[in-house]
């Protein structure tokens, strides 16, 4: 049998419980990510690095909800916090201490961030933080990156997943495509993009449209497309060009937001951009996302200027007591070291495997989260990662699924990531399955 029929074999119970979701839920799954024929396992249970499905099947979980549970599932220093809590309410729709503590909390990682503003999700954030830019500067353009992922937002779901290099334009002036039906064309018309690591694309675009870009929003370390890592001095020129074309620079923590280091990537890199996005781990696994930066942008946003943010369920006591519990209790400056400490190790592993079965892939990593590209080469760009072998790819997923392990998002350009809670018997096991499947993909090669 293949992997795939022994992943079929091994998740009945998740078989029958995907259909009965099918007939009432488009694709019985939450999120389009959270698919994958013929149906996704169906979670019963969670707790540290580890899922159980309806069947009773172990897996060590390196998705971890995309890099959102970095505190680990079920952590029980959240779980307690989210607890006290209820008990006092889950919603006022009025101020509570609670936001103004996490905001403060949120400031000490970053420095850079006078004010902000939480929101319920980083689509939100990353689509408020554009609005902003666009109200600060009167401008309309926005550029982003060909490949990465900014949310939803018709504004930004834009060239995420190019299929071809034709469809994509040329590699220094890449075409900007809607990724999504139901987009009117002015919505998104006003979306520029450029080639992550590729400065030259990213001058060409600033000078052909000067005056009219409000913003640049960049995911400092790329994970659409795997784990890209900027080139060494990429970010710092970057914001010398935004600067001289007088661009804002939004920064898309989303994934990497504390969660690459203490302060996120503005502290690994030493960048300061003039806006932040955040969510996932700044949430310890609850809904919730932020935005902020310079006071006087901030000094913009309802009520205090023009530019509008509303949202009832914003800075509500529930999320943001368990975002304060996250930051303050579970990941400390410690346990950073352990994670990064766990993530060498893991990819060196990984490395090491590669290299002995010869097989024509790499590893790209920063700090806990990276992934395999089944390309020979490490890929400065999505369009580098995008030539990968997508069968090897699929063959790994499937493998890794059948021997117990969830080797990270459902799809070739989604990253692993390992939390607070993994162990070093966990890695350990980890590359011990890994090599296994490995063996079983070469021959795809």
């Amino acid at each position: 049998m293949s992997f795939y029929d022994d992943y079929v074999a091994r998740t009945p119970m998740s078989g029958k419980e995907a259909k009965r979701a099918q007939a009432i839920i488009p694709g019985g799954v939450g999120s389009a990510i959270q698919f994958w024929p013929p149906y996704p396992i169906m979670i019963k249970d969670s707790q540290g690095p580890y899922v159980w499905d309806l069947d009773g099947n172990k897996y060590i979980d390196y998705c971890m909800c995309y890099a959102a549970m970095v505190a680990g599932h079920a952590d029980p220093v959240i779980a307690q916090a989210i607890k006290e809590q209820a008990d006092k309410g889950i919603l006022f729709g009025l101020p509570g201490i609670s936001a103004t503590d996490l905001a403060e909390e949120i400031q000490r990682r970053y420095p850079v961030i006078e004010m902000l503003r939480f929101t319920q999700s980083g689509v939100e954030a990353t689509m408020y933080a554009v609005r902003l830019a666009r109200a600060a500067t009167g401008k309309m353009g926005v550029l982003k990156v060909e490949g990465a992922y900014h949310g939803a937002s018709d504004i930004l779901l834009v060239s995420t997943a190019v299929p071809t290099n034709t469809a994509a334009g040329p590699e220094w002036m890449p075409s900007s495509v809607a990724e999504s039906a139901g987009i009117p064309e002015g919505t998104w018309k006003h979306t520029h993009v450029v080639q992550f690591n590729h400065l030259e694309s990213l001058e060409y675009q600033l000078s052909k449209h000067e005056g009219e870009i409000a913003c640049f929003i960049l995911e400092p370390c790329m994970t659409n497309g795997g784990v890209i890592p900027p080139d060494p001095g990429y970010l710092e020129e970057v914001r010398k060009l935004t600067r001289k074309y007088n661009v804002l620079l939004i920064f898309d923590e989303v994934k990497v937001g504390a969660r690459i280091a203490y302060g996120g990537a503005c502290e690994k890199y030493g960048i300061e951009p003039d806006l932040v996005c955040l969510a996932k781990a700044i949430g310890g696994g609850t809904p919730l996302g932020a935005f902020g930066g310079r006071r006087d942008l901030m000094g913009l946003i309802t009520p205090m200027g023009p530019a509008v943010h509303f949202g009832t369920y914003n800075a509500n006591p529930l999320t943001t007591s368990a975002g304060l519990a996250c930051l303050t209790k579970v990941l400390t400056k410690e346990k950073y070291k352990e994670m990064d400490r766990l993530g060498e190790k893991y990819a060196k592993g990984l490395k090491d495997i590669i290299k002995r079965l010869g097989l024509p892939a790499c590893v790209t990593h920063e700090g806990p989260l990276g992934g395999i590209q089944f390309v020979p080469e490490i890929p400065h760009t999505y369009r580098q990662a995008n030539q990968g072998n997508k069968g090897m790819w699929r063959e790994y997923w499937y493998g890794m699924l059948s021997k117990g392990v969830i080797p990270m998002g459902s799809g070739w350009f989604e990253e692993y990531s390992i939390s607070a809670a993994h162990k070093d018997k966990d890695i350990e096991e980890t590359l011990n399955i890994s090599e296994d499947v490995l063996k079983e993909v070469k021959k795809l090669a």
